[in-house]
């Protein structure tokens, strides 16, 4: 009898050890991010800007991950970005299917199968706001008195995480929130997350970064 009352209790303590263990690990995840004092989203936004502002141009390589709620599954693709200022903005998919959105701050397009198409006045509200999400998202525009965003600024040990939630029906039929992940060394975001209204989520990890390296106009309108 006795022997089974200290295996109880040698198990009991097993049991709570574990139990504060785990504890533990949820309680430094959740802190992983600690949300901004106003006074530090004043800092962090101006960085950000300071370092938007010296930014003319950006091109990189980019992986993203579509995560599938309802099958539990993920799509993986591969591709290039081309950004200049004044809203000019290539989105090309290279694999596994080679695809391409892009403007020039004015006209919007889309190729596929080695096809170019204009997009029509009557349907560019949509593209329209698909745009300012991938602009706002690579580039960290609109983070302070946006007439399209939300923002709440939080605080990790190497990023600040920076989540913009829609304003205008268009996006936020599509959006619940658009994450950006942005560098403390340089305040230039490495990754995007889309988070859709129906739960299926969009990683976009932004790869070989160049700034302010020329790049033609003729790359934006396809």
């Amino acid at each position: 009898m006795m022997n089974i009352t200290r295996l109880k209790n040698k198990m009991m303590k097993k049991y709570s050890v574990l139990l504060i263990g785990l504890l533990f690990c949820s309680i430094t995840g959740s802190a992983q991010y600690q949300k901004a004092t106003v006074e530090q989203q004043k800092e962090i936004v101006s960085k950000i800007t300071q370092a938007l502002s010296n930014m003319n141009t950006m091109q990189c390589d980019f992986t993203q991950v579509k995560e599938l709620t309802f099958i539990g599954d993920k799509a993986t693709s591969e591709g290039k970005m081309f950004y200049k200022k004044t809203n000019k903005l290539r989105w090309e998919y290279t694999a596994p299917v080679r695809y391409a959105f892009s403007t020039d701050g004015k006209n919007l397009w889309t190729s596929a199968g080695g096809k170019t198409t204009a997009v029509p006045a009557n349907q560019r509200k949509l593209l329209d706001g698909m745009n300012k999400v991938m602009i706002s998202g690579v580039t960290g525009t609109g983070l302070a008195d946006s007439p399209d965003f939300d923002t709440e600024i939080f605080v990790g040990s190497d990023d600040y995480k920076i989540i913009l939630t829609p304003k205008k029906k268009e996006v936020k039929d599509l959006y619940s929130s658009i994450q950006l992940y942005v560098n403390k060394q340089n305040n230039r975001t490495r990754s995007v997350e889309l988070v859709e209204k129906k739960g299926d989520k969009t990683t976009i990890e932004l790869k070989n970064i160049q700034v302010n390296k020329t790049i033609n106009d003729e790359i934006f309108s396809l």
